[in-house]
């Protein structure tokens, strides 16, 4: 049992022994948990993180005509505006995993972003090159976009983190 849920356990009134009680519950059904459900809420955990990457590079696809048009602050403004929408629906799955752990979370906070930052590095470049021989007067700095799409990435994951506490 995780040493939050004591704790709101304890907050609620709930007496040392009753916690006690309790974590013998959810241990034993934790061990006793059907093979077939273990795979599924692992299989969970990797469909999630595949939408997560899948959901990056089909918006950094999206974000070209956008980028080849923009060379203003809306080119940012979408782009973390797609980081916040993909975050979210992240946040939306993952909330109902109740049983990640710590290292699942990093794994998927840092994993999925950086993947997002390379991918942005190499679809702005390429959007660069196509508007240099189209004659097109637009520059992106693909750095700067990734970090952008990072950072909004991040926000509600670690918002859901720190209200989860």
């Amino acid at each position: 049992m995780k040493k939050s849920l004591k704790k709101k356990l304890h907050l609620k009134g709930w007496t040392k022994e009753e916690i006690s009680h309790a974590h013998k519950i959810i241990k034993k059904a934790e061990k006793n948990k059907h093979p077939h459900v273990k795979k599924l809420e692992n299989s969970l955990f990797w469909f999630t993180l595949i939408i997560g990457i899948l959901g990056t590079i089909i918006f950094s696809f999206v974000l070209v005509p956008i980028l080849m048009v923009n060379n203003n602050a809306w080119s940012y403004v979408l782009t973390g505006l797609f980081g916040f929408v993909l975050g979210a629906l992240i946040v939306i799955i993952v909330k109902d995993l109740h049983w990640l752990e710590g290292h699942h979370h990093l794994f998927m906070t840092l994993l999925i972003p950086i993947i997002a930052i390379f991918n942005f590095f190499i679809v702005v470049n390429r959007v660069n090159v196509l508007n240099h021989a189209l004659g097109i007067n637009s520059y992106h700095n693909p750095i700067i976009i990734g970090m952008v799409y990072f950072a909004c990435f991040l926000i509600p994951y670690l918002a859901f983190l720190l209200y989860k506490r």
